[in-house]
């Protein structure tokens, strides 16, 4: 029987891959909706891993409209072994709809700790796979397009209270319920007989805070500089998100002395194919460091907070989730401001 794979990202993909290797799932289908930052790993993830028996990719710039409607009634016409995908409200098209056994969530980055949370909590994730209410869309637009839905069956919103999780973080079983641990059987693979590099390089990843409004770049500019400080006679070589700004990355390269390497793929993907096997690895919050540090677990990979007086306010509890989380895996240098 068939399984389908919704992902946007490269990371998603990753986890498609991941988890088609371990389930041992052979008829596949990959439906893609992702933006041209993401194309060309996402591509190369699907010329690299192979026998992807049926690829759909919807369009970039809409979510709504006759080509989903279609798409969903032509895939209702299916049963399916099982759905992987993230927990975000366009997945409500497949959730809602197909007819399948099981509903596995693919890691969505430090957010997964979030929705793991937040079902354990409450026993749903009805709010997160409602294609309207999961992003408060509301008036005439939204109310039209559901009733051309429900005139064509296709179900906006449904309770989603079966969930299973495959990850990479390390979450409890509870009762009837799965989280299966990727185990990065196929990133595995890709690694050769690389030595660990004898030098003086750190490489400190970045993330996406100024970008994703949770601090200002003066705030995460001064986190930087302790950082710089902590490691003054090392070589610091900064892997910036893709989502941070090229300007900023100049007054980090400049007043920083920082080397700047932009990830050609995505920093696991860019050490495995380079051969490369990283010393020492570092950041604040970064998803990077837990998948880094299931495949090179001999590396030093350790990471620092943030000033959380700078901390935009309604994100304070989730960072500091994120930190208790990634301190049970990586050493945490604490930093006092």
């Amino acid at each position: 029987m068939k399984s389908v794979f919704f992902i946007r990202t490269s990371l998603e993909m990753l986890g498609a891959i991941e988890a088609r290797k371990q389930f041992k799932i052979a008829d596949t289908l990959l439906i893609i909706k992702s933006n041209k930052r993401e194309d060309g790993t996402i591509n190369f993830l699907i010329e690299k891993s192979g026998d992807w028996n049926n690829i759909i990719r919807t369009k970039k710039k809409t979510s709504y409209g006759v080509s989903w409607l279609k798409l969903v009634k032509k895939l209702k016409k299916e049963k399916y072994q099982y759905l992987f995908t993230r927990a975000f409200p366009i997945a409500s098209y497949f959730v809602n709809n197909l007819n399948y056994k099981k509903l596995y969530i693919l890691d969505d980055g430090a957010a997964t700790i979030a929705i793991a949370k937040e079902y354990k909590a409450t026993g749903n994730l009805t709010k997160r796979f409602s294609l309207f209410k999961g992003k408060n869309k509301v008036g005439f637009k939204y109310d039209l397009i559901q009733k051309i839905y429900a005139s064509n069956k296709i179900k906006i919103d449904e309770d989603v209270t079966d969930v299973n999780f495959f990850t990479f973080y390390n979450l409890p079983n509870y009762e009837n319920h799965e989280y299966i641990q990727n185990d990065f059987t196929w990133l595995h693979s890709l690694k050769k007989d690389s030595k660990k590099e004898e030098s003086n390089k750190v490489y400190l990843i970045g993330t996406a805070v100024v970008d994703s409004k949770i601090l200002l770049f003066e705030d995460y500019f001064t986190t930087l500089k302790r950082i710089s400080e902590f490691y003054k006679d090392k070589e610091i070589l900064y892997i910036p998100h893709k989502r941070e700004d090229n300007k900023e990355l100049k007054i980090l390269e400049k007043e920083l002395s920082f080397k700047i390497r932009r990830n050609k793929f995505n920093i696991e993907l860019d050490f495995l194919l380079n051969n490369e096997y990283p010393t020492h690895i570092t950041g604040t919050i970064s998803t990077a460091l837990i998948t880094l540090k299931g495949i090179y677990k001999e590396s030093i990979i350790d990471f620092f907070n943030f000033d959380d007086t700078k901390i935009i306010e309604n994100k304070k509890k989730v960072i500091i989730d994120v930190y208790k989380y990634q301190e049970k895996y990586i050493n945490y240098n604490k930093l006092d401001y």
